[in-house]
């Protein structure tokens, strides 16, 4: 074999030599690029996750106002099939606060009332609260019969968080009680929501529904709240 020939087969060794180099060298830069991209993902997931923590974390429940107390009363039992045994029973007494830190009373003597209890990542609640609200506004609920929407069940983690925001949203056209932990609902025997709850102006529950209600369940039980008799 020629000199000639040994140093070109020398030269395409070397050329080999340094393809395969730079062939290792961009799958190195490759696979240093790939691991960047993931460990910025990992680090966005887990600035994201933290600050929507540490969003949730500094939500405070109450709205800044006092829970919901039962004044007077005993808690009354769970909608348990076709008959409800709270019918007839006084309604318990409590006093909760609406966004603004005032007073808001549901049960006892002297108004009827129609009292909803939701919750605002609740659909069924989201589906009802503006029906209600056009139903309340086109003028149908009985005379001297006052509308409460009870915000209970509350969770910052979930959707339509706060709920005040929400309701006001929605035009709700009664009072808000913020019932951060659950005393209201407790007191008059919430299984789901949402829940309605008829008093009349003696204090006494005259109807409660549980689940979103029609048009005309709600007319018929504010008839009952203020002491007519519902059309039929």
């Amino acid at each position: 074999m020629s000199s000639t020939t040994n140093k070109r087969e020398r030269q395409k060794a070397r050329r080999a030599e340094r393809l395969a180099e730079e062939a290792a060298k961009q799958q190195r830069s490759n696979m240093q690029r790939q691991m960047l991209r993931i460990i910025g993902g990992i680090v966005a997931l887990v600035v994201v996750g933290g600050f929507g923590f540490l969003l949730v974390q500094g939500s405070d429940v109450s709205l800044g106002v006092p829970a919901a107390t039962v004044v007077e009363g005993t808690a009354l039992p769970t909608i348990a099939g076709d008959l409800d045994t709270a019918i007839g029973a006084t309604a318990p007494i409590v006093e909760g606060a609406n966004p603004d830190g005032d007073v808001v009373t549901i049960g006892g003597e002297g108004t009827p009332q129609a009292v909803t209890f939701v919750a605002h990542w609740c659909p069924h609640c989201q589906n009802e609260i503006p029906s209600v609200a056009d139903w309340v506004t086109d003028g149908n609920l009985a005379d001297g019969v006052e509308l409460v929407a009870v915000s209970t069940l509350q969770d910052p983690a979930r959707p339509n968080w706060p709920p005040d925001e929400w309701l006001i949203g929605a035009e709700f056209p009664g009072e808000i009680i913020i019932d951060s932990d659950d005393t209201a609902a407790e007191a008059y025997g919430l299984t789901g929501t949402p829940m309605w709850v008829f008093v009349d102006a003696d204090g006494t529950v005259v109807q409660r529904l549980s689940g979103e209600i029609s048009a005309e369940q709600l007319a018929a039980g504010s008839a009952l709240a203020a002491g007519d008799t519902p059309e039929t």
